[in-house]
């Protein structure tokens, strides 16, 4: 159920904090560089995330929670256009900057803690492709083998 109810919502990692930010003009700047108009229609909500653990430098990131589905996956199907090419540069922040920006599923702590596991075992033992589709985790060993799909730890532990 905490995983069905972030199914509208996407985070934004990689963006500078300034004090007073609008983060909405952010996530408008975002979409801008995608290709995709987003206006303060599509979005129910958006923020910084809270503190990160201590030893974290790096900016919180932004949770951002649309009014449909369909949005938040336009976007996403935008952000996965542009490959690995998408930084900060291609925002328009007031100081010049060269850091990786990566739009993601937002997905519950139990999933966060499963998806790391996974991407373990996708190393240890040599699987070729990770990745998330409406929050479910899916593998595959190599281009053309099945996908399987990870919903627990005794998926991880069959494999």
């Amino acid at each position: 159920m905490e995983q069905y109810s972030r199914r509208n919502c996407l985070e934004i990692q990689g963006i500078p904090e300034e004090k007073n930010e609008n983060v909405l003009d952010i996530v408008k700047d975002v979409g801008r560089a995608l290709g995709m108009d987003v206006s303060e229609e599509m979005i129910d909500t958006c923020h910084r995330l809270g503190q990160k653990d201590s030893g974290y430098r790096g900016p919180r990131g932004i949770i951002v929670k649309f009014v449909r589905r369909l949005d938040r996956e336009a976007l996403l199907q935008k952000r996965r256009e542009r490959k690995k090419d998408f930084s900060t540069r291609h925002l328009s922040l007031d100081r010049p900057s060269d850091v990786l920006v990566y739009l993601n599923e937002s997905l519950s702590p139990m999933r966060r803690k499963l998806l790391a596991k996974a991407r373990m075992l996708k190393r240890d033992r040599g699987y070729k492709y990770i990745w998330l589709r409406n929050g479910n985790i899916l593998l595959r060993k190599e281009e053309g083998s099945a996908v399987i799909q990870i919903k627990t730890q005794a998926d991880l532990d069959k494999l």
